[in-house]
């Protein structure tokens, strides 16, 4: 029996030893010359194949090691890439993304509107969540303002697979409110209602519609729920 069990109290020590040498590139992500935390910002150690999402306050962790290239990359932003160092693993690291320059300025491209074209590079973006083989899988066929993507939420029963499938539904609902931020958008309910400042945000906080309306509501719909929304925020209401 001592023959028998040796092996495993070495293999049990080496596990040990090895879970204590892991090391974690920890931080925030903000827009560049912000305060504003950066949600669900991909970051991938290019040099061990990991990936992660950044967290709601913007805050990020992955495992690395001195020399690791890990790259930080969201829609909308410009990826940055660097290479670890031991000091940057002593203290959280922060990132800071710069906004990418808009080339799109018309309100529709071909069959696509902007939202579907963002909500495609969201899925090209994330593609490791969605996918097994990272190949993104977008719904050509959808037109008017569907959602441009269609999710593939897979269901397997192992750790990372669970995880993944942790991250893709947060994806979903994060792409609900997108679609929400596209039906019932800033600039639409300024120029309806003429608020500004934190009249019109707390307007835009208290009568945000729900996804499954924006869903139903056509263009028109839309426009009377800001009209009569703004009624009651005048009484007070």
């Amino acid at each position: 029996m001592r023959y028998i069990t040796y092996p495993f109290v070495i293999l049990l020590l080496l596990s040990s030893i090895e879970g204590s040498a892991q090391q974690f590139l920890t931080g925030k992500i903000y827009k560049k010359n912000s305060a504003e935390p950066l949600i669900s910002v991909s970051i991938h150690n290019i040099s061990a194949q990991r990936y992660d999402l950044s967290e709601e306050n913007g805050s990020y962790r992955i495992q690395v090691v001195p020399g690791d290239h890990v790259s930080f990359s969201s829609v909308g932003y410009i990826a940055d890439t660097v290479t670890v160092t031991a000091s940057m693993l002593t203290a959280d690291f922060p990132v800071y993304l710069d906004v990418r320059a808009q080339t799109l300025k018309a309100v529709r491209v071909g069959e696509f509107s902007n939202y579907q074209l963002d909500s495609m590079d969201r899925k090209k973006e994330y593609a490791w969540v969605y996918e097994h083989d990272n190949t993104p899988r977008v719904d050509h066929n959808r037109k008017g303002d569907g959602v441009g993507v269609t999710l593939n939420i897979f269901r397997n029963a192992g750790s990372k697979e669970k995880q993944r499938e942790k991250l893709e539904k947060r994806l979903a609902k994060e792409e609900e409110e997108y679609y929400i931020d596209y039906r019932y958008n800033k600039d639409n309910v300024a120029k309806y209602t003429h608020l500004t400042g934190d009249s019109l945000k707390q307007f835009m906080i208290k009568y945000r519609p729900s996804y499954d309306y924006c869903r139903r509501a056509a263009n028109v719909d839309i426009l009377v729920y800001i009209n009569d929304s703004y009624k009651q925020f005048l009484k007070g209401d």
